[in-house]
């Protein structure tokens, strides 16, 4: 026991060292700090190192040799992930791990339970921290970049406004930007013919449509072209030349060298900026015009055509609880989502939809189509109408299938997790395995395009883009947990898409309108469409510098209408 002096002497020497301790001069202070900084990426070295021979994923099969130490198969990854996917599930079969940054394995699964699994359990396998932070730059805090209670929460407020009768609303809005899109080609078309950028001209009209359903704000791309200052941005963004370089992912990890400014960084902040300025105008506006309508503002109120309107007065509404509103910048960031992925997800449908329609082999398809659309009297059928069309749905369903704009998602397990499995696998000792173990921090990838092209699933003729598989479709389409057709293009449980039926149904009206008054075929058949992923999967052809540019010119001839 400490004596009265003792405990003195004890507090003195913890609050003033005695002599013996060199005081801390700004340079030693420096020095600590400096080490401190430079430690951190060490210890973070360790534990992928130590992590790579502990994985549970460590036995599973998979590509061998990786093609650098540092970056393992991400090379071959982010240059063309769906074909690469596909190619090593062919080889090593439906669940497979990969190595990533300094080696560490990721799991790759296409087995319909263990992913029915874990998009049911979007909560316990959340996005990795540094996939919501780059859609934070972009999107803010909106319901993309947002996990747990916070997702919740908004998906909560927001669901009510992308069910079946708010889009029923918008379809006035879908025909007159569908119909818009048809003058501007007309105007651009003889009857010989003429080339057309499809991609251009879809991004445009994709962009004004989900400006006036969604904010009921006009942007005029259509009209303004390569002058509207938000298409600019968009386009500057999601460019193929804007994919991060390998110095972009080492930032992600090293924080210290974010302080490097970058050719994408700057692009990246003036494109954020137009964007930023332009969501904060709309909300503001829609505020104060919620604001200033008469009477009580409550859920069931939900009118209006736009659905920013209407999530404005349901996150107003006074039967809503003060702990579930969204802060106003969460609601600026949902306008950030909807333009960002509700635009570019349906441009890019429409475009790889007209591609594989123009194809030599698949003109019977779109005579079909265009007959079966020209059956139909009415120039804006509703919905219900539209959705009574059979060959129609199975186009657009092929299209989504075929051609998901999500090449695949990444999930991180945030617990030690047992995944269940629908068929035992077989992993690199030759042992038969009836589940797959996951450490807590692993990453998950869903890779969708190759879920979406399974022949086990799909048939064997699952690669090939075949419309009438829909008419009468395999039995086991309902094992996939997709929210849609059983496609997993929008992804399922509580993160799929919220915006799908709004996708699907401008896709349908845009069809509609396009095929009944123009006939598509390639404008050149030596030209190489490929694939480039930035957020959205574009087509994209090689230019003489070796770079790539978003295009997709067909040629457009006008639809006799004897």
């Amino acid at each position: 026991m400490l004596s009265s002096d003792q405990w003195r002497s004890l507090i003195d020497f913890l609050v003033r060292p005695p002599n013996v301790i060199t005081p801390l001069t700004p340079w030693r202070t420096g020095g600590i700090v400096a080490g401190t900084i430079l430690l951190i990426p060490v210890l973070r070295l360790t534990k992928y190192l130590i992590w790579r021979y502990r994985s549970p994923l460590k036995d599973l099969r998979g590509p061998e040799a990786a093609d650098n130490w540092l970056w393992g198969h991400l090379a071959a990854v982010l240059t063309n992930p769906g074909c690469v996917f596909e190619e090593w599930i062919e080889k090593y079969g439906p669940t497979i791990q990969f190595r990533a940054f300094l080696q560490a394995p990721q799991l790759l699964t296409i087995d319909p339970r263990a992913i029915a699994y874990v998009v049911n359990h979007n909560y316990d396998f959340p996005r990795p921290p540094r996939l919501r932070e780059s859609l934070r730059i972009i999107i803010g805090q909106g319901l993309l970049a947002v996990e747990g209670d916070d997702h919740r929460r908004q998906r909560r407020i927001m669901d009510p406004c992308f069910g079946p009768a708010p889009i029923r609303d918008l379809m006035p809005i879908f025909y007159e930007k569908a119909y818009g899109l048809k003058s501007v080609w007309t105007d651009a078309v003889d009857e010989k013919g003429f080339v057309v950028d499809v991609f251009v001209g879809a991004t445009r009209v994709t962009l004004d449509t989900i400006g006036s359903a969604g904010f009921a704000y006009e942007f005029n791309s259509l009209v303004d072209g390569e002058e509207n200052e938000l298409y600019r941005a968009l386009m500057d963004y999601f460019s193929p030349v804007n994919r991060p370089t390998a110095l972009d992912l080492i930032r992600l990890r090293v924080p210290l060298l974010k302080l490097i400014p970058t050719q994408r960084e700057r692009v990246i902040r003036n494109s954020k900026e137009v964007i930023d300025r332009i969501c904060a105008k709309i909300f503001e506006e829609k505020k104060k015009a919620v604001l200033a309508e008469q009477g009580r503002i409550d859920k069931k109120r939900l009118v209006g055509r736009d659905i920013i309107s209407a999530l404005v007065r349901a996150n107003l509404a006074v039967d809503v609880k003060e702990s579930d509103r969204m802060t106003d910048q969460e609601v600026t960031s949902q306008i950030s989502t909807v333009l960002v992925a509700g635009h570019e997800a349906t441009s890019a449908s429409l475009t790889w939809m007209l591609h594989e329609l123009s194809k030599p082999e698949h003109i019977a398809i779109q005579s079909k189509l265009r007959e079966e659309l020209l059956g139909v009297a009415n120039e804006y059928p509703s919905m219900e109408e539209l959705n009574a069309l059979p060959y129609l749905d199975a186009v657009v369903r092929e299209t989504l299938r075929f051609h998901a704009v999500a090449e695949y998602t990444t999930q991180m397990a945030s617990k030690d997790s047992v995944i269940p499995v629908s068929e035992p696998y077989v992993d690199r000792y030759g042992v038969t395995r009836n589940e797959i173990r996951i450490a807590q921090g692993e990453i998950v990838i869903l890779p969708i395009i190759a879920m979406n092209k399974d022949p086990r699933i799909w048939g064997e003729d699952a690669k090939k883009f075949k419309p009438e598989r829909w008419l009468t479709p395999e039995k086991r389409v309902s094992e996939s947990p997709g929210v849609y057709a059983g496609i997993m293009t929008f992804v399922g449980g509580h993160r799929g898409c919220i915006g799908y039926r709004v996708a699907v149904m401008e896709l349908k009206v845009l069809s509609f309108v396009l095929l009944r008054s123009f006939e598509f075929t390639l404008s050149d058949p030596t030209l190489v469409i490929e694939k480039r992923s930035s957020i959205v999967t574009r087509p994209a052809i090689k230019q003489p510098d070796g770079s790539y540019k978003n295009t997709l010119p067909l040629r457009l001839t006008p639809v006799s209408q004897d």
